[in-house]
């Protein structure tokens, strides 16, 4: 054979690393395979959207404190910076045996190496949903701007002159920051004059759940203030049209239920025949790969390590993305994976809506504009890195 034609053969990619969704922990990758591609691998991205998300601003978009698109990674253009495939579709299974995945709408695809990171879903554990044209779900977020404005202008109309009633469902971070943010949306979109309701439904007795008490005071005088209804410690057993039932007998009525409740794994994860823990997330070791023994990780809120209590929030998936990358490359040279240690503490930070934010740190809670102005440096810090050029 001609030395050419070696030559070429030797550089042609011959391993296939694939991510499915491309969550805070695949971009990670994702944006260091730019940097440094891995000589004869070649990377392919397969998503559902043509845009990936960064949950952290949504709360600053709905405030107005940034248009849409400084929350959004643009994947096209990221992906063709890196050198890589963007692929839109739908996967609907999993071959382990032929390392490939199965499509809804095109041929299998193949891989050497696959990290799974599509996230998750609001939870509906025991709540029986009959008509829920009401109900609003945060996921997928490429789209909450979109479905929300829609559905509160049909409240508007069904409303009339009538305040427009609104129960967000979940004392989470997530939960809570739309209930602080959400009000200048509202006036934004609606009039400066439009009338609401707010409802906050959760079945902790904090909010947000797992903060301290002095952090959970201030987020209550805050919504307290602003004149929301709090009932904490309630959950959420029936939707019924614009009638939510609630586990002590309560009934709220709202015209938008917006569903911001704990992480559920995704439909698909139970499709691809890996193994999973009791909710059904993915089941890894601490490397972050599958305990299949294939090679295959999952990451983000779509994995959950054995033997750990790491709680699914976006901060731990941000701490994986070294690992991963590390990883991919071991898994590619056959080198033993690293392991992935959770951090214990984690600095929180929620957007109270108003230029100002509280913060909570090792014990310590506070809040001020100085505390948005740090939000925002490590959100924007965060965003350019994804900002192909």
């Amino acid at each position: 054979m001609h030395p050419i034609v070696l030559t070429m053969l030797k550089t042609l990619p011959h391993k296939d690393v694939v991510l499915l969704g491309i969550g805070h922990t695949n971009a990670h990758l994702l944006r260091m395979w730019r940097m440094h591609p891995p000589r004869g691998a070649r990377l392919t991205c397969i998503s559902d959207e043509p845009v990936a998300t960064y949950s952290g601003m949504l709360p600053g978009v709905l405030a107005a404190q940034y248009p849409p698109e400084r929350m959004e990674i643009d994947l096209a253009r990221l992906t063709a910076a890196a050198g890589a495939r963007l692929v839109i579709g739908g996967v609907t299974g999993l071959d382990l045996e032929a390392r490939t995945l199965i499509f809804d709408d095109r041929l299998p695809l193949r891989f050497n190496v696959l990290s799974i990171g599509i996230g998750s879903m609001p939870a509906f554990d025991g709540v029986r949903v009959g008509d829920g044209a009401r109900l609003l779900q945060i996921k997928p977020m490429q789209r909450f701007f979109a479905r929300l404005d829609e559905r509160l202008r049909r409240a508007l109309a069904d409303r009339a002159d009538a305040a427009i009633r609104i129960a967000i469902v979940g004392g989470g971070a997530g939960g809570v920051e739309v209930a602080l943010c959400l009000p200048a949306h509202l006036k934004r979109r609606l009039g400066r004059d439009v009338r609401f309701d707010l409802t906050v439904v959760t079945a902790d007795e904090r909010l947000p759940t797992g903060s301290l008490p002095q952090t959970a005071r201030r987020v209550e005088r805050i919504l307290t203030g602003r004149s929301a209804r709090l009932l904490k410690g309630r959950r959420v057993v029936e939707v019924e049209g614009p009638v939510l039932s609630l586990d002590d007998g309560t009934v709220v009525e709202a015209d938008v239920i917006v569903w911001a409740t704990a992480a559920a794994p995704p439909p698909l994860l139970a499709r691809l025949g890996l193994p999973t823990d009791a909710r059904g997330f993915l089941l890894t070791h601490d490397t972050l790969q599958t305990t299949s023994g294939a090679p295959v990780f999952a990451v983000g809120d779509t994995g959950t390590i054995a033997g750990a209590s790491t709680p699914k929030a976006g901060v731990y998936a941000v701490r994986q993305g070294p690992v991963l990358w590390d990883n991919i490359q071991r898994t590619l040279s056959a080198a033993p994976l690293r392991r992935y240690a959770p951090q214990r503490k984690f600095l929180r930070l929620l957007n109270t809506g108003d230029g100002r934010a509280i913060g909570e740190w090792r014990g310590w809670s506070f809040e001020g504009a100085w505390v948005w102005r740090l939000k925002d440096a490590i959100d924007t810090r965060f965003m350019e890195q994804y900002q192909a050029r």
